[in-house]
């Protein structure tokens, strides 16, 4: 232990030893945590016109409309806590440890804000790409503009409203929760097993946007599916799946008015975003 003999170390001392380490580690956790509920807050109030409180933050990661693993993530990004970055710079880590905390394609300290919101990397920005599509064609009050981190842990804060009034779009609301939290998770997905699982080989860009598509449209079958009776309270009424996916449906003008209770819906992808091609990097 730094600054203390074996021989002389006491209980006593020792645990004092051990509180001071836990108390500066914790603040500096708490310092990063802070951080991220003011880029929470600032996000909001520049997308939504209101500045949340923290009570209502911890609230938004746990809706019903995000699953168990997204709420783990927004819980343990909004701490900070992921083994990411700077974590690896710890005393204590051997060299090859510390060179984890660089990005192996930007080679830069890597945080999470950096790999959800401008890593260099085929997945970020082809996901925020598709994201941003679809939601354009929502024809929404709401534009899309660059993502930030806060968005990203904020969207479960978000309030979409009508041009002229304050009467809130449910469904466009819903939607943009949806769509940011899954892209968002998509991308840290697809991060994990380039830099884990895949000996950083690279994901080509028709197979980041097919996984893309397939999450989303997965998440639209989920909410055909919670539409059913049996899932009483902890299901979805058939109204607010069809405010949520109006104007984003394959063939919609030919699908019937009930069709939130059909399986095999699926969102429509213009055409000209399924021609992008890119090899793999080895």
């Amino acid at each position: 232990v730094t600054g203390a003999k074996l021989t002389v170390l006491t209980q006593a001392l020792a645990y004092q030893i051990i509180t001071k380490q836990k108390l500066a580690t914790n603040k500096m956790e708490r310092r990063r945590t802070t951080q991220n509920l003011e880029r929470v807050k600032q996000s909001t109030q520049d997308r939504f016109g209101y500045r949340p409180t923290d009570e209502a933050f911890w609230t938004s990661i746990r809706h019903k409309d995000f699953s168990p693993k997204i709420r783990y993530f927004m819980w343990v990004a909004t701490h900070d806590a992921y083994m990411v970055g700077s974590h690896w710079l710890r005393d204590g880590f051997s060299e090859e440890f510390r060179e984890r905390a660089e990005c192996l394609h930007c080679h830069e300290i890597e945080n999470l804000d950096h790999i959800l919101t401008s890593c260099g990397s085929p997945g970020q920005s082809l996901i925020w790409e598709l994201a941003g599509n679809l939601w354009n064609r929502k024809r929404s009050t709401v534009p899309w503009a660059p993502i930030t981190l806060g968005d990203v842990l904020g969207c479960g804060l978000a309030v979409v409203t009508k041009a002229n009034n304050e009467t809130r779009l449910t469904g466009d609301t819903r939607l943009w929760r949806i769509l940011i939290a899954e892209s968002a998770y998509l991308i840290w997905k697809l991060r994990c097993e380039w830099v884990i699982g895949n000996e950083n080989a690279q994901f080509s860009n028709a197979e980041i946007q097919n996984r893309w598509e397939a999450m989303i449209n997965e998440r639209l079958q989920l909410d055909c599916r919670m539409t059913h009776k049996k899932y009483e309270r902890r299901g979805v009424s058939k109204r607010l799946v069809n405010q949520t996916w109006r104007h984003l449906l394959k063939d919609e003008d030919n699908l019937p008015d009930d069709w939130a209770g059909l399986a095999g819906v699926l969102v429509g992808i213009e055409t000209d975003q399924r021609c992008r091609t890119g090899r793999r990097g080895r």
